[in-house]
């Protein structure tokens, strides 16, 4: 016999409705199991909570519960929640991995029936949905905010304000080192200068104490400080108080333009920061970085014969770098990626897959993904009242009987070591924001979270990214 937990929800402005009073709806399903045999292990109630999120008491409770019963059954789809995202999340990482299944009496949804399964994709795609829309909301009202002055309160606060009431409010103390740096720069002082100067007067900031002179770096180049709000395409001036002139702002990024000319720019300082990442592409061994007093520089153990247990080709000649030439290299790969995330898509988009049985299985996942868009258009036709419902049903299971007897011969294929995309875009958006302010060991790990290995051969440089 069967064991069921019945869950029951209403919010405050539902208590009224016939039909979803926590009585009705509790007489229908108790009715319900009675007709199919089932035992009631547990009735879990959410009298006068919003279906739109899953702080509800009583789901909690169901969810922490799941060994109790063998099938969760509610009177309407909507009663477990009213977002197809969550409703998704509780079907397939709660129920599904502990051999619950879900009915809904008003639907008809089953999720041990063909159909039911069928509608589990379905459900995937409307849960994809609105994840866009939410993202699509939440970018248009940050971009709103933008329009009318108003900070978009995302990432970092710039160093000489604080945040208050969605403005930039000027931090007196803070703001005084943004002017000092300005005024240092524009006199003809280097990063490093500045930062040491910070330092030994004791200037603190809400993220550090100057430990890395690229936390000056980003004061130069950031706009804010001339009033000026700049969100996605939207430049807003006067959009709060300015720590300093425009003039200044200019004045400082042509000499920047000027310093990047006659010097470069050198992304790592920390002689360690690509340990364990650099790979040779002739013998497979690995670089590691050399110092001569006068030059520091990357070699093959292989070339150098160094450590004879590091020697992969006692004849290997690849090239031997100097760090001011490599270093550069890689950081424009790095500082591209975390400042467009979208990046990482085209990346993995063009990387090129295992290559497993894919000829054996190619035309079966063809087929398969037809049968996906078949299962869709008769979905759309039960929506627009074309099709009868039985008739539905019928096509749908003999549909999926077709997809499950083709997955089932399905050549396996080996597991991929990538890391999953919205894990990435959460890793570049956390580490974009940390960059100008960690340290060497935190920018190790974070190189060592994103790329796999980086692989030179004579003049190439090609990072094998973690995705």
């Amino acid at each position: 016999m069967r064991r069921a937990a019945l869950y029951i929800r209403v919010s405050t402005l539902e208590q009224a409705q016939e039909g979803y009073s926590v009585g009705e709806q509790r007489e229908r399903l108790i009715a319900y199991c009675k007709a199919q045999d089932w035992l009631i292990a547990d009735i879990y109630v959410d009298g006068g909570y919003t279906g739109s999120n899953l702080n509800r008491p009583g789901i909690q409770k169901l969810m922490s519960e799941t060994e109790k019963f063998d099938v969760v059954l509610v009177y309407k789809l909507d009663r477990l929640s009213r977002s197809q995202r969550d409703t998704l999340y509780l079907i397939e990482e709660i129920f599904r991995p502990n051999k619950v299944d879900f009915v809904s009496m008003q639907e008809s949804f089953d999720t041990s029936s063909p159909f039911g399964k069928a509608m589990i994709g379905l459900l995937a795609v409307f849960a994809q949905l609105e994840r866009e829309q939410i993202k699509e909301r939440t970018w248009m009202g940050r971009v709103a905010r933008a329009k009318t002055g108003l900070h978009h309160g995302g990432g970092n606060i710039p160093i000489g304000y604080d945040y208050e009431d969605g403005k930039l409010i000027v931090n007196p103390y803070e703001a005084e080192q943004v002017r000092k740096i300005y005024e240092w720069y524009l006199s003809g002082s280097s990063l490093k200068a500045i930062t040491d100067k910070l330092q030994d007067a004791g200037y603190t900031n809400k993220y550090s104490s100057y430990n890395s002179w690229s936390s000056v770096r980003n004061i130069l180049e950031n706009e804010t400080y001339i009033g000026r709000l700049h969100f996605g395409d939207v430049v807003v001036d006067h959009a709060h108080e300015a720590i300093i002139t425009e003039e200044q702002f200019n004045a400082a990024q042509i000499l920047r333009g000027k310093r990047r000319e006659q010097f470069g720019s050198h992304a790592f300082q920390s002689k360690h920061v690509l340990t364990g990442l650099l790979f040779c592409g002739h013998c497979g061994g690995r670089y590691y970085l050399r110092n001569t007093g006068k030059y520091s520089y990357y070699a093959c153990y292989s070339r150098t014969k160094q450590m004879k247990n590091m020697i992969k080709d006692p004849n290997c000649q690849n090239k031997i770098w100097r760090a001011q030439d490599l270093e550069p290299i890689i950081e424009e790969k790095i500082l591209a990626l975390l400042r467009n995330p979208k990046i990482a898509e085209e990346l993995a988009a063009g990387k090129p897959k295992a290559a497993a049985p894919v000829s054996k299985n190619t035309d079966i996942e063809r087929r398969i993904r037809e049968i996906d868009r078949q299962i869709g258009k008769l979905m759309e036709l039960y929506q627009q009242d074309d099709i009868p419902p039985e008739l539905l049903g019928e096509k749908i299971n003999r549909l999926y009987g077709e997809k499950t007897a083709l997955e089932n011969s399905i050549a396996p294929v080996e597991e991929t070591n990538a890391m999953p995309l919205d894990l990435v875009a959460e890793l570049i958006t956390n580490a974009a924001e940390i960059w100008d302010f960690a340290d060497e060991n935190q920018k190790r790990r974070i190189l060592q979270s994103l790329i796999s290995r980086i692989v030179l051969t004579d003049d190439q440089v090609d990072i094998e990214w973690a995705f």
